[in-house]
């Protein structure tokens, strides 16, 4: 039994079942980071209008454009993605709606995303590696390596090892854990995006 065992070991058996015929480069366990995703077209034609500076800075502060309890998440969290609401950072953050922990992984061709059900990710425990890789881990999402612009980690808020993918159509996303990913492990997967 390990604690805080390296994913590419626990879940050798699961990826080698999910990702058949490609070669894992990196994984790592994260959490979408918190803050607010990829905002929704303005319903109204925001043009100029005469006023003072601070009312410009509380416009943008409190933006007609978030529902009522995102602006506060917005404030203090700031944003998560970025894009339009169809573009792949949208659709990467609809489908962590609903989950906790993360399995980002990063192969030759794809950038992959996982559920983990067994709790290997923190206790790694060889029994559990006789498991079908459907009882250990639930796909969740998925692209091409190839539309992966850019990889970058740094510290953002109160997210001290922060990781945001950009992506060819001028999306964003970013994930970050403060118990499964620091810097080291972050940095692995932006190597891997990148190199």
């Amino acid at each position: 039994m390990f604690l805080d065992p390296d994913p590419l070991r626990a879940y050798a058996e699961a990826l080698a079942e999910l990702a058949p015929g490609q070669r894992v480069l990196a994984a790592v366990v994260t959490h979408a980071a918190p803050g607010v995703g990829p905002l929704p077209p303005p319903e109204r034609d925001l043009t100029r209008t005469p006023g003072t500076v601070a009312a410009g800075v509380a416009g943008a502060i409190l933006s007609p454009n978030l529902p009522g309890g995102e602006r506060l998440v917005r404030l203090l969290l700031g944003r998560a993605a970025g894009g339009a609401p169809d573009s792949l950072a949208a659709r990467c953050r609809q489908a962590c709606e609903g989950t906790s922990d993360l399995l980002l992984v990063v192969t030759d061709a794809r950038l992959l995303l996982f559920e983990p059900l067994d709790g290997g990710h923190f206790v790694d425990r060889a029994d559990q590696h006789d498991k079908p890789a459907s009882a250990r881990l639930r796909p969740l999402w998925e692209t091409p390596v190839s539309t992966v612009r850019s990889a970058r980690v740094g510290r953002y808020r109160l997210n001290w090892s922060r990781l945001t993918v950009g992506f060819g159509d001028g999306s964003w996303v970013a994930f970050a854990s403060l118990l499964y990913m620091g810097r080291g492990k972050a940095r692995r997967i932006a190597a891997a995006l990148c190199g």
